[in-house]
């Protein structure tokens, strides 16, 4: 982590994190994973046994903040083809 980053989300582990990681970056925050520990992806099982964390740019923490209550409280929304006939 650099001094310029702050940790928005403490997950588990890597696989908790990849979603809400790749939920801000799709909405336009460089977010990035620390201690994602897989010994360089030689032992995948590690990911499962590690703690991780989400950083971003400490600018945009109060918007990290948000999008990830958003994407915490979201609900699948129910369209055409969800429904039943």
């Amino acid at each position: 982590m650099f001094s310029n980053e702050t940790k928005v989300l403490y997950a588990d582990n890597s696989m908790d994190a990849q979603p809400i990681l790749q939920w801000l970056r799709t909405n336009g925050i460089d977010a990035n994973l620390i201690d994602p520990d897989d010994l360089g992806g030689l032992d995948p099982a590690l990911a499962f046994a590690h703690a991780t964390g989400v950083v971003v740019p400490t600018a945009d923490v109060e918007r990290a903040q948000a999008l990830i209550a958003k994407y915490q409280g979201g609900r699948i929304q129910p369209t055409e083809e969800l429904q039943e006939a």
